[in-house]
């Protein structure tokens, strides 16, 4: 076992929410056949990236909601749980007092992979997008006319929505509350004028990952990484090698020890070769 490649997928492995390029998949496997070991990394929940990984031929280690739950896969495993407290919510909630939105709660892989939300506090605009994220989202959508629970109860994610200026505004304000990790980004299925603050425990991070599956592999194990976002910002630090998309934040170009062509147009894959120093088949 050489070692392992972290991949975030939206963006990076793909530009389609719905698959992964076959050319994609033959350079993974490739890759796995050469002794390397895979984890991918997404802030979606399980019901919406076990999508993709219906015809992997191998097994991989599956990291959701930005590392809240981490899966052994293809046996759907749960090896780590980081979750955020309930209590957390009021406090959000006192946060949005003056916003046209709101935010969505999500239950998890062990309880359902539900999705909370209460319509009456969105927007028209928003509503029609929250519609749209259903009608291609297999996770159950539960409405609430207010989020009631209790003290005992955690959550992996909440997903804040508005526009740009609002969810920066807000991960600004996010930094002060010492049990939570915030990350913003532009939503991969809106039409860039959506972003979203991915919001988990504190220590429930991309980087964090690695720290955890470190423990799973040879102390020597070499790690590279592979993001197009904020939220992969971690990941990428995290790692011995960082593979940036071209067409990431500005942010995240300095990270980069390769920089990959857009996953429109596959960049991954050169990315990857050159990454590992392999041979192409």
């Amino acid at each position: 076992m050489k070692g392992c490649i972290c991949l975030d997928i939206d963006g990076t492995l793909t530009a389609d929410p719905f698959s992964v390029p076959q050319k994609v998949w033959e350079c993974l496997e490739a890759l796995y056949a050469k002794g390397w070991q895979f984890l991918f990394s997404t802030g979606r929940p399980y019901s919406f990236a076990s999508q993709l990984f219906t015809n992997v031929k191998f097994p991989f280690f599956l990291s959701l909601q930005n590392g809240a739950d981490i899966l052994q896969m293809p046996e759907k495993k749960l090896l780590f749980q980081d979750h955020l407290s309930s209590l957390f919510i009021p406090q959000l909630d006192l946060l949005y007092k003056d916003m046209e939105e709101d935010f969505l709660i999500y239950s998890g892989f062990a309880k359902g992979d539900f999705c909370y939300y209460r319509p009456k506090r969105f927007s028209l605009k928003m509503l029609e997008h929250l519609e749209v994220i259903k009608s291609i989202v297999p996770e159950p959508w539960q409405a609430r006319e207010d989020f009631i629970f209790t003290s005992k109860d955690s959550f992996p994610l909440i997903k804040s929505l508005g526009t740009k200026k609002q969810m920066e505004d807000l991960d600004q304000k996010l930094k002060s509350f010492p049990m939570v990790h915030s990350s913003c980004i532009c939503d991969p299925l809106s039409k860039k004028d959506i972003y979203l603050n991915l919001i988990t425990a504190r220590t429930a991070t991309k980087g964090e990952v690695i720290k955890k599956i470190r423990s799973f592999l040879p102390p020597d194990s070499f790690f590279i990484a592979a993001g197009d976002d904020r939220n992969d910002i971690p990941m990428l630090r995290e790692a011995d090698f960082a593979i940036v998309m071209k067409n990431a934040p500005q942010e995240l170009l300095p990270l980069a020890d390769i920089l990959a062509e857009p996953a429109k147009d596959l960049g991954i894959i050169e990315a990857l070769w050159k990454a590992t120093g392999e041979a192409k088949c």
